[in-house]
């Protein structure tokens, strides 16, 4: 008795696995089939030009060098008074 349970077990086993690796399978060749035809329709995008705004946010300030000796100085400050 309990070995028939056991190979009915066994059996469910296979089989919902079977099916779940099947499915999974069939899924990724559909999203890459799909992935191949929106591609081939769908043009590329462009990136937006920069503006001029955009590369002055990206220079460096000239203040930097102020900010790390006050960050510095507060760092020693705090390790002076703990």
């Amino acid at each position: 008795m309990n070995t028939n349970l056991f190979a009915e077990g066994l059996n469910l086993l296979v089989l919902g696995m079977g099916f779940v690796f099947t499915f999974l399978v069939f899924l990724v060749f559909a999203m890459r089939g799909m992935s191949g035809v929106l591609a081939r329709f769908e043009p590329a995008p462009t990136p937006p030009p920069a503006s001029a705004g955009s590369r002055q946010k990206a220079q460096p300030k000239a203040n930097d060098e102020q900010l790390v000796a006050v960050i510095a100085a507060a760092v020693h400050h705090k390790k002076m008074t703990s």
